[in-house]
């Protein structure tokens, strides 16, 4: 048998004419993942967060091994979205979950400007004298009085009640007896007091729940009489009107 005469090619071994072969194509990196990094790590705006969990989302199915690159992108944003989503929880659960949490504030929000001749719990002074309404319950106003007249109601002193969300009508009461009656012992005059001859006790007109959560903590200690028997004042002299009384 003749022997081909020539060049060839091994068998099984195609020759190549065109040159070596092109080499793989390179995938961009994904846009989507991108953006839900750059949105998870500017999770401080609250309004980027649910954009960059749905393109995290996205963007994990585009990448991956085989995929285009990306993925960890994908993740860190989607880590950073979850990061800022907790912290946002926890911040509205702190300030929300609480509904009788009072907000402090300067006395004169929790008051209306009480009508000419009248005086409200943020307006009223010791030293002072008026008619308390006969009415059970609250009053947000009472109308004020000359003291050398005839009149229901005097002011002793006040104090301010300790900060804090709303203690209750009892606990309020309670703290008002403790204060007023140290207040009554500095600056009524018994003598005057027992002159009068009236049936009179001591009591106090301090804010209600609505004033309370608005920032008003004044209580006025008072001598009151039910019948409007007291005529004069019944302060020492030189009685301490200082607001609050020390």
């Amino acid at each position: 048998m003749n022997e081909p005469r020539g060049p060839y090619a091994p068998i099984g071994v195609p020759a190549s004419p065109y040159g070596p072969p092109y080499p793989p194509r390179q995938h961009k990196t994904s846009g989507l993942a991108i953006a839900a990094l750059v949105l998870g790590l500017v999770g401080c705006l609250p309004l980027a967060l649910l954009p960059a969990i749905i393109l995290g989302i996205v963007a994990l199915t585009q990448t991956g091994p085989g995929k285009r690159p990306g993925r960890g992108l994908a993740i860190g944003g989607l880590a950073a979205a979850g990061v800022w989503t907790v912290g946002w929880v926890a911040l509205l659960g702190n300030t929300m979950a609480d509904p009788v949490h009072y907000t402090a504030s300067p006395p004169s929000s929790g008051c209306a400007t009480p009508s000419p001749g009248y005086a409200n719990v943020c307006t009223l002074k010791p030293g002072e004298c008026f008619e308390q309404p006969a009415v059970n319950g609250t009053y947000t106003s009472v109308e004020l009085t000359a003291c050398g007249g005839t009149h229901s109601t005097e002011v002793i002193g006040t104090f301010t009640a300790p900060d804090g969300p709303w203690p209750g009508e009892e606990k309020l009461k309670a703290e008002a007896l403790t204060q007023c009656e140290r207040i009554m012992a500095k600056n009524v005059d018994r003598s005057r007091l027992d002159a009068v001859g009236a049936d009179a006790y001591l009591s106090y007109a301090g804010p209600e729940r609505v004033g309370w959560e608005r920032g008003v903590r004044t209580v006025h200690c008072t001598i009151h009489s039910p019948g409007s028997q007291l005529t004069g004042s019944v302060l020492a002299a030189g009685a301490d009107l200082s607001i609050p009384t020390g």
